[in-house]
């Protein structure tokens, strides 16, 4: 089947090599005005590098503006009501992830939107996984044996910084099953967690894939473990918790893009979905969130949909377990 592509296309293809073959043949993605995406973490953040590929891609292929605005804070939820209240002269995407559409329901009493009623899924991006850090400024361990053996022979508490849901979860699981006595402290973004921790004042962070392999390389951070049940492509060379003697241990995060519902039409959103899950299952999607050291995640709408209910329910029996409900307004 021969499949004919305009000549704004090939034009478009060859001077953008970033778009993928495959999404530029098969996509129909055609837009009458802008597009935002509102981020719910940090400008630099794992997320947020995530939502702008996704941005830079959609905004080539369908030739308008894609425009990413930040809005982090409160797990998430600040993002997804700033997405809520957007003006409606331009279609609306909110990228954010397991926090505001599976966790947050567990954690707070009332949330400022309905994570099914309110958003419409598009897609899966990818999996985060996280990395137990800990302090050269705070401790001598170089190994998770070591730091245990260390930390269960002092007298004081430990500190734990948690800038997302899913850190805050791999930080509790962990001191639940190391029986260590440690206190959390969250942050509204990953940046801010790394300053403190940088200066010796965490004593260990379990920090998204993105962020922390180049302070790794640079010997500011030491990197004892990963939190999923495989090591992690782009920090090979570390172990899995579940290699150190906690085989259950498996706690990773997952990003996400939906559209806000009021503001964009279902056909359109059903454009998008096509459009973005065609490009994150495309080799230079896998590619650019492999590097990221992310899991590609099953991309498409119903995939979301599935992932989002089955983690609303996991999720939630953690937190409830964990006592973190209700835990912070950060």
């Amino acid at each position: 089947m021969t499949i004919a592509i305009s000549r704004r296309r090939l034009i478009l293809a060859m001077a953008l090599p970033t778009v993928s073959t495959d999404l530029l043949a098969a996509s129909t993605l055609k837009l009458d005005k802008p597009v935002r995406i509102i981020v719910s973490y940090a400008a630099g953040s794992g997320i947020d590098q995530a939502a702008r590929y996704v941005a830079d891609t959609m905004s080539k292929l369908s030739g308008q503006p894609f425009i990413v605005t930040n809005a982090p804070g409160a797990d998430g939820n600040i993002g997804a009501a700033t997405a809520l209240r957007s003006a409606e002269d331009m279609y609306t995407l909110l990228v954010s992830g397991s926090s505001t559409h599976a966790a947050n329901a567990a954690i707070y009493e009332k949330l400022p939107f309905d994570p099914e009623r309110d958003f419409t899924p598009l897609s899966a991006l990818a999996y985060i996984p996280f990395v137990l850090l800990v302090s050269p400024e705070r401790t001598k361990a170089r190994t998770l044996k070591e730091f245990l053996s260390i930390s269960r022979s002092g007298n004081q508490d430990l500190s734990f910084a948690s800038p997302s849901v899913g850190s805050r979860i791999a930080g509790e699981q962990f001191k639940r099953l190391t029986g260590l006595n440690a206190v959390n402290v969250p942050y509204k973004a990953s940046s801010a967690a790394m300053t403190d921790f940088l200066g010796g004042r965490i004593d260990y962070y379990f920090c998204d894939i993105a962020t922390a392999p180049p302070q790794v390389a640079a010997g500011k951070a030491v990197a004892l473990a990963v939190s999923t049940k495989q090591r992690a492509h782009r920090l090979a060379d570390v172990p899995a918790l579940a290699e150190l003697g906690f085989p259950d241990f498996d706690v990773s995060s997952w990003m996400a893009i939906w559209s806000v519902t009021k503001s964009t039409p279902k056909a359109i959103s059903d454009q998008l979905a096509k459009a973005i899950s065609t490009e994150i299952q495309s080799a230079a999607g896998r590619n650019f969130l492999m590097e990221k050291g992310y899991i590609p995640a099953l991309a498409g709408a119903s995939e979301l949909a599935a992932l989002q209910s089955r983690d609303t329910r996991i999720w939630g029996e953690i937190i409830r377990s964990s006592g973190m409900a209700q835990s912070s307004q950060r």
